[in-house]
C-alpha cells in the first residue's frame, strides 16, 4: 500500500471514528412545546474557524425521526430566525409547519452558535434604557455583559454557523439538506448554499431576507403595512364604524412624548411591532383608538406579549454579533434617512442598532456578505403581503439570481408564515420534487388577516 493510500485510509478511519462517537452521543430528550420524545446530541466545532486547535464549543442539536419508513435520504435542517433565536425551541412548528414534511423527512433543530444551548451569548436586554431611548445606557448594559462573557462574539456570526451545519452533515452521514429558513435563516440558507452547494438539495424561505436586502432598513417597509391595515380596517364594515378617524388618532398617538414607560421615537416602535402577525395586527386599530383616547393599557399589552417572546426567545448577545457583522456595516447615514423618509418610524429603528453595534466588538464581514446568492439549487420562497419588515420584494429580489425558484404571495398573512393554511402542504410537496415550478400556490389566497378587535376582545362578525 502506497502512502498515498495510507494518508486515505487513516482519514476515512478518522471518519468513522467521528460519525460513530456521535451517534453513541445521540440520546433520548424532549423539546419544549413538543409531546414526543426525540433523539439529542452535541458536536464540538472549533469556537475560531480560523484556528481550529483552540478553544471549542459544543453545538447542540436535536432530530426528529420521520413518520413513515424509509426516510427520504435528505433530512430537513430548520434554520431559525432572530437572528438569536434557537431552533431546539421550535417544537410548536413541528405539528403546525413540518407537520406534512416530517412524514417522509427527519427533521433537524440545531441551536445556532451563541443561541439555545449551544455557548449562548446571553445578555440581559435592557428593556427601559431602550424605551427611554438612553443609548449611553444601553451601551453601558452591554460593556457589563461583554465582561462576563465566556466567549469571544467576534467568532459568532453566520459564516462560522455554516461551517457548524456543515460539519454536522458529515458527521451524521448526509449526503445533502435540505432546508427550511424563517427570515434571518432564509439568509442563513441562503449563505449556506452559496459556501456548500453541493450539500443542498432543496431550499423553501419563508419572509425572505437576502444578503443583498438590509433588514435593518424597513422603516419604508413598515409604512406600506401600516397604509394597509389603515385602507384593511376602512374597508371592513365593522372596523371603519368602531374607529372612523384612525389614521387621526394614530398621529395622536405617534405625537405624544410617552405611552407608558415608552418615550420619543419608541413610541412608534409599539406600533410597528404590532404589525409582524396578523393576530396582533388586527388589535392594533382598537389598541391606537384606546391609547389616542388616555387608555394607552392596549398598546402596551401588546408591546408585552411581543416582548415576552423577544426577551424568552431570542438571545440578545447573538442578535447584535451577527446585525453588527452583516448589517451595520453596509447602512450609513444617507441610506437611513432615505429609508424614513415619508414614514411615521423614520430611522430611530436602524439608527439604534448602528448606536449599539459601536460598542460591540464583531467579525469583518466577508468579501461577499452583501451580495446577491447565485444559485441552481431549487427553492421556494414564500412572502407575506402584511409583512412589514420582509415584504414580497425581497423574495423577488433574491429570486432575481436563483435560476430554479418561484416566490409565493399570500397577501393575508403576515412574517412567517409556514404553519398557516395550506403552507405546511406545499412545503411537503416542494421538497418530494424539488421542482418549484410544479408547486401551485393558488390555495395561500384563503389566508386572510385575521378579525379586527373592536372593543373588549371582541371580533368583526
Amino acid at each position: 500500500m502506497t502512502r498515498k493510500h495510507l494518508a486515505l485510509a487513516w482519514t476515512l478511519f478518522l471518519a468513522m471514528l467521528l460519525y460513530s462517537s456521535l451517534a453513541a452521543a445521540l440520546e433520548p430528550c424532549h423539546l419544549p412545546h413538543f409531546p414526543e420524545r426525540v433523539e439529542c446530541g452535541t458536536l464540538e466545532v472549533p469556537e475560531d474557524r480560523a484556528n481550529p486547535s483552540g478553544r471549542r464549543i459544543a453545538i447542540h442539536f436535536a432530530r426528529i425521526k420521520a413518520t413513515a419508513k424509509p426516510a427520504a435520504p435528505d433530512p430537513l435542517l430548520v434554520l431559525a430566525g432572530g437572528p438569536g433565536q434557537a431552533a431546539m425551541d421550535y417544537g410548536p412548528l413541528l405539528a403546525t409547519a413540518f407537520r406534512e414534511a416530517r412524514k417522509r423527512r427527519d427533521i433537524l433543530l440545531v441551536d445556532q452558535r451563541g443561541t439555545g444551548r449551544s455557548n449562548p451569548l446571553r445578555c440581559p436586554l435592557p428593556e427601559q434604557a431602550i424605551a427611554q431611548g438612553d443609548t449611553a445606557a444601553v451601551q453601558a448594559s452591554l460593556r457589563a455583559c461583554l465582561a462576563g462573557l465566556d466567549a469571544d462574539p467576534r467568532h459568532f456570526h453566520t459564516e462560522a454557523a455554516l461551517a457548524d451545519f456543515e460539519d454536522l452533515r458529515r458527521a451524521l452521514g448526509y449526503r445533502q439538506f435540505s432546508l427550511w429558513g424563517g427570515s434571518y435563516g432564509t439568509r442563513t440558507a441562503l449563505m449556506y448554499a452559496r459556501r456548500y452547494p453541493a450539500s443542498v438539495r432543496g431550499m423553501v424561505l419563508d419572509s425572505v431576507a437576502p444578503p443583498n436586502a438590509r433588514i435593518l432598513l424597513s422603516s419604508r417597509h413598515s409604512q406600506a403595512a401600516l397604509e394597509r391595515l389603515l385602507a384593511d380596517c376602512a374597508a371592513d364594515r365593522g372596523c371603519a364604524r368602531a374607529f372612523p378617524n384612525l389614521a387621526r388618532e394614530l398621529d395622536t398617538v405617534l405625537a405624544l412624548p410617552a405611552v407608558g414607560p415608552h418615550q420619543g421615537e419608541a413610541v412608534a416602535q409599539l406600533v410597528r411591532g404590532a404589525m409582524y402577525t396578523g393576530q396582533h395586527a388586527s388589535v392594533l386599530p382598537f389598541a391606537i383608538h384606546a391609547a389616542a383616547g388616555g387608555r394607552p393599557q392596549p398598546l402596551l399589552g401588546l408591546y408585552d406579549a411581543l416582548s415576552s417572546w423577544s426577551t424568552e426567545g431570542m438571545t440578545f448577545g447573538q442578535t447584535l454579533s451577527v446585525l453588527c457583522a452583516e448589517e451595520a456595516p453596509f447602512i450609513d447615514a444617507a441610506a437611513m434617512r432615505q429609508d424614513g423618509a415619508g414614514s411615521r418610524f423614520g430611522d430611530a429603528y436602524a439608527r439604534s442598532w448602528r448606536d449599539w453595534c459601536s460598542v460591540w466588538p464583531a467579525a469583518t464581514p466577508a468579501v461577499d456578505a452583501s451580495r446577491a446568492v447565485v444559485s441552481d439549487v431549487p427553492t421556494l420562497l414564500l412572502a407575506g403581503g402584511l409583512d412589514p419588515v420582509t415584504p414580497p420584494e425581497n423574495a423577488h429580489l433574491a429570486a432575481r439570481t436563483l435560476r430554479h425558484s418561484r416566490v409565493l404571495v399570500a397577501a393575508g398573512a403576515g412574517h412567517t408564515f409556514s404553519g398557516a393554511g395550506c403552507a405546511p402542504r406545499l412545503i411537503a410537496a416542494f421538497l418530494e420534487h424539488a421542482l418549484p415550478s410544479a408547486v401551485d400556490g393558488a390555495c395561500l389566497a384563503a389566508i386572510r388577516r385575521p378579525p379586527f378587535v373592536l372593543a373588549d376582545g371582541q371580533p368583526t362578525l
